[in-house]
């Protein structure tokens, strides 16, 4: 009788352990996963550097005199009348498009350019925008700019800084559409408090 009791404590005991065991290893694998998928998400790979020529370089050089004198209400009106996908391109660029990705969860960044009623797209591939005319569904964040403020930014010397005061006066707008996870996961929380020096509500 003492023996089987012996026996069966001995036998529970064991159990306990094996059970003790796997809960303490589980619970290393977890935590060890968790980590894992919060480094992936969390991680921002290096901004891609893409370089361009100004798209409106040409009609700068076309109304610029020998004294270097460019005639910029000329280069506004000819960049509106030849205004192309390449704008676009390279205005989304110097805002900081290298700095986006494609999100593990979710799809490409997509940015729409709404310019006063003319609608453009573009999808973000390895920090490279491929702009084209039409709207979509799946965008991830609007800009409405008209395109003599967008012509004006690419003559500007510092782009960046002549958008920030752009959105800064109203003449820019940028409206977040996807929820805030979605853009966090393919970088645009920078982008945006750089714009707007602002964070992104929720």
């Amino acid at each position: 009788m003492v023996n089987q009791e012996v026996l069966v404590r001995d036998k529970y005991r064991t159990t306990k352990k094996v059970i003790k065991t796997l809960l303490v290893v589980f619970g290393i694998i977890l935590i060890l996963l968790i980590a894992f998928a919060a480094g992936f998400l969390i991680k921002k790979p290096n901004k891609v550097e893409i370089h361009l020529e100004n798209p409106i370089a040409g009609i700068i050089l076309r109304n610029t005199n020998e004294l270097g004198y460019t005639n910029k209400t000329v280069v506004i009106e000819e960049g509106i009348i030849e205004f192309n996908e390449e704008y676009i391109n390279y205005i989304l660029i110097a805002l900081g498009t290298g700095y986006l990705y494609k999100s593990p969860l979710f799809e490409n960044p997509f940015i729409e350019f709404d310019l006063e009623g003319e609608v453009w797209n573009s999808e973000i591939k390895s920090g490279m925008p491929n702009s084209k005319k039409g709207s979509i569904d799946s965008e991830d964040l609007r800009i409405s700019i008209s395109k003599e403020k967008a012509v004006e930014a690419l003559l500007s010397e510092d782009i960046i800084q002549f958008m920030k005061d752009s959105v800064a006066r109203g003449d820019t707008k940028i409206e977040m559409i996807a929820g805030k996870t979605e853009l966090f996961t393919k970088g645009y929380l920078e982008m945006y408090k750089q714009l707007t020096e602002e964070e992104i509500s929720e």
